[in-house]
């Protein structure tokens, strides 16, 4: 038996994620599900590089104070010269309306010097390009977190006709097995239901998203899942990722609604965009 050791790799065998694209993520402290998850499922020529601010407890108050650190994510960050960044918390950029949302990626994009995609602005760009405008939600928040994110929904014209939650906060989602996910989103669901949204960027919900479909017979996004498409259109790569949703095999152009959130507001960054620009 040879005591050499293994062999070492030939040169010109590169790492295929460090020739490409580089992706910031701005994320809440307690998440240890979006890296992994993006690892696994993006398409190589992208690498993902986060920035964490602190989340102690999934309330409005938790959720403020963790905003507060947005600035100071997006400049370390703008070190990396990133080619686009995603907020990716769910709550946190939907839990104070519309308005505050639009305020939270100019000031990223003017940070960071690049597109910014947020994930409930994703979700509401997913939501368009699949045409639905009726959707049961199922999260692991408590209930005034729900209650913020219904009112944000239906505030862009979206119908929430069921609502399940499972009461957590914190780190305690991170700890959600797949299979109480897959739990969660059949008992969220309803005949009304043209989709299933299952909501938080530290949710388990990948793993199960195509065991839904086929179960449901209907699109069940996750935050992970509108977040990574919004990255992929911003960045202007083909998705065709299979077995993680009907969404990630979309590849269309996109929407008018997508082309108008685009459009920076006046005096703002021409970067500022939640799709991509059209040459």
């Amino acid at each position: 038996m040879s005591a050499e050791g293994p062999k070492p790799r030939a040169w010109g065998d590169r790492n295929p994620r460090l020739d490409g694209k580089r992706v910031g993520l701005i994320i809440p402290s307690v998440n240890a599900t979006i890296e992994p998850e993006f690892a696994w499922v993006a398409p190589p020529g992208i690498s993902f590089h986060a920035a964490r601010i602190m989340l102690r407890e999934t309330t409005p108050d938790g959720l403020r104070a963790m905003n507060e650190g947005i600035d100071s994510a997006a400049r370390l960050l703008a070190s990396l010269s990133p080619d686009a960044v995603g907020y990716a918390c769910t709550s946190g950029s939907f839990l104070e309306g519309r308005a505050r949302l639009s305020a939270q990626v100019d000031a990223i994009s003017r940070v960071a010097g690049c597109p910014v995609v947020a994930t409930s602005a994703a979700l509401i760009d997913a939501l368009g390009a699949l045409r639905i405008r009726r959707v049961a939600l199922a999260t692991p928040y408590l209930d005034a977190i729900n209650r913020a994110e219904r009112t944000f929904l239906e505030d862009h014209e979206v119908d929430v006709v069921s609502v399940r939650g499972l009461g957590l906060s914190g780190a305690a989602i991170r700890e959600v097995a797949p299979e109480t996910v897959f739990a969660l989103a059949c008992n969220a669901d309803c005949e009304a239901a043209e989709a299933v949204f299952l909501s938080c960027t530290d949710l388990r919900a990948l793993e199960v998203v195509d065991a839904l479909e086929a179960r449901l017979r209907k699109p069940v996004l996750t935050s992970n899942q509108v977040t990574l498409w919004a990255l992929l259109r911003v960045l202007g790569r083909e998705s065709h990722i299979t077995g993680f949703g009907r969404l990630l095999r979309l590849n269309d152009p996109p929407t008018p609604a997508a082309d108008a959130a685009a459009r920076p507001p006046e005096g703002a960054d021409s970067r500022l965009v939640t799709a991509p620009r059209r040459s």
